[in-house]
């Protein structure tokens, strides 16, 4: 693997934010979903790193990025800003809960110059029911992380995660959790998928589905798509959720396919 270079940008707030990239050419960035951490996309950031200059980020509240309350959508978008404008401008790419950080920020930001959501806009799965949302905060504030990580999830499906080399790393990540599920559910309470407003987001735009949640997820890519002016919709096959861990070089080839097509600058 080629080294990646540590970097770190100050955010509107003061907020540190962590980011490694390899590569030369213009810039992408990836974003992480929950209890996640820039470790999630290094496969696909390296296999891209021949053509651009491929970043990986720790979210607020993870890994090597700093922390500042009360936390919000906004301040998490003033974070990918602030990355996007010390490489001169570039492509985000934003997994599951982290799309509307980069759909706010491409909103008020020329750094931002494409955005590419992979299963990261409201759908039938990310709906979360309150009771559960409550509970795994009570856990959460309680310290039981481990419990709260489990919550919902079958005994065979907990064990499995418990396995993964990232587990304790994911675990440690817990305090965030409720706060980004809720600022998800607000985001998309006030911008829904259907609103006209969408239309003014004049940048380019790739949604990513995996082939196995198409039925649930891609109807809503689909009605969304129609209201932003410059969107196409990919279906990554034979995937799910997870196809930047289970089959980095599909992700990696569309990804190179679509910034292949795109006729903007993408960073200095």
């Amino acid at each position: 693997m080629k080294q990646q270079a540590f970097n770190r940008a100050t955010s509107a707030d003061g907020t540190p934010i962590a980011y490694w990239c390899s590569g030369h050419g213009d810039p992408i960035v990836f974003l992480h979903g929950l209890s996640r951490s820039h470790v999630t996309w290094q496969a696909v950031a390296q296999r891209l790193s021949g053509e651009f200059t491929a970043c990986t980020v720790d979210r607020r509240g993870r890994g090597e990025s700093g922390d500042v309350g009360p936390y919000s959508v906004d301040r998490e978008a003033e974070d990918v800003i602030a990355v996007a404008e010390s490489l001169g401008g570039a492509v985000v790419l934003a997994h599951s809960i982290s799309g509307p950080v980069a759909l706010e920020a491409a909103r008020v930001s020329d750094a931002i110059r494409a955005v590419i959501l992979y299963e990261a806009w409201a759908s039938p799965l990310s709906e979360a029911p309150p009771e559960m949302l409550e509970e795994v905060e009570r856990l959460v504030a309680l310290g039981r992380y481990e419990e709260a990580f489990a919550y919902g999830e079958s005994p065979e499906d907990a064990e499995r995660e418990r396995q993964q080399p990232e587990y304790a790393e994911r675990i440690a990540t817990a305090p965030t959790w409720v706060r980004e599920i809720r600022g998800w559910e607000r985001y998309w309470q006030e911008h829904p998928l259907d609103d006209d407003g969408w239309r003014t987001l004049e940048k380019p735009m790739l949604l990513l589905v995996g082939e196995r949640n198409r039925d649930e997820m891609g109807p809503s890519a689909e009605r969304f798509a129609q209201h932003l002016p410059h969107a196409s919709l990919r279906v990554l096959d034979g995937q799910g959720h997870n196809a930047e861990r289970e089959a980095p070089d599909l992700v990696a080839a569309a990804l190179r396919t679509w910034l292949g097509g795109l006729d903007v600058p993408t960073g200095r």
